[in-house]
């Protein structure tokens, strides 16, 4: 890949020629999480020799609590390469914060029915609920201290 082109496709060159051109930002809340289709997802546990696993939930079971714990919901698919580059930080993200915070992996190939409802376009599409409220979120392989400084911010 041409330089040119890697330049072209960069999330700073988008945002800065979209705010140059005056254009909208692109809204990416959704309804009532109640009224989310349910889906089987997968829920970032930490086992007790520290290694992260993935234990299968329920969608709305997982985000739709009402126990003031911050859950961090990534959609993303197998196939998106910067979901990849996400992922060992969402891993390090866990292992720190334990039980305090609550990350799920939505599959958008999936689950497309709940992405759609979501308004999710791109992936990693990342999005931050507490109590069934989204307070929070970020698209793209968005560098591990800037996460977890959102993360403080939020709590």
């Amino acid at each position: 890949m041409s330089l040119k082109s890697l330049i072209f496709k960069s999330p700073a060159f988008l945002l800065l020629a979209c705010l140059a051109l005056g254009c909208q930002p692109i809204s990416r809340s959704s309804g009532p999480i109640e009224k989310c289709p349910d889906g089987v997802v997968e829920r970032l546990t930490v086992s007790e020799s520290g290694a992260i696993e993935l234990a299968e939930g329920r969608f709305l079971e997982l985000v739709n609590r009402d126990d003031q714990m911050l859950v961090m919901v990534d959609f993303g698919t197998t196939w998106c390469g910067y979901c990849k580059i996400l992922a060992p930080s969402l891993d390090r993200i866990k292992k720190s914060w334990g039980d305090k915070l609550e990350i799920i992996k939505v599959d958008g190939d999936s689950n497309p029915r709940i992405a759609e409802y979501m308004g999710v376009t791109g992936y990693p599409d990342v999005r931050i609920f507490r109590n069934g409220k989204q307070v929070g979120d970020f698209v793209g392989a968005v560098p591990q201290a800037d996460i977890e400084s959102l993360l403080k911010s939020l709590q």
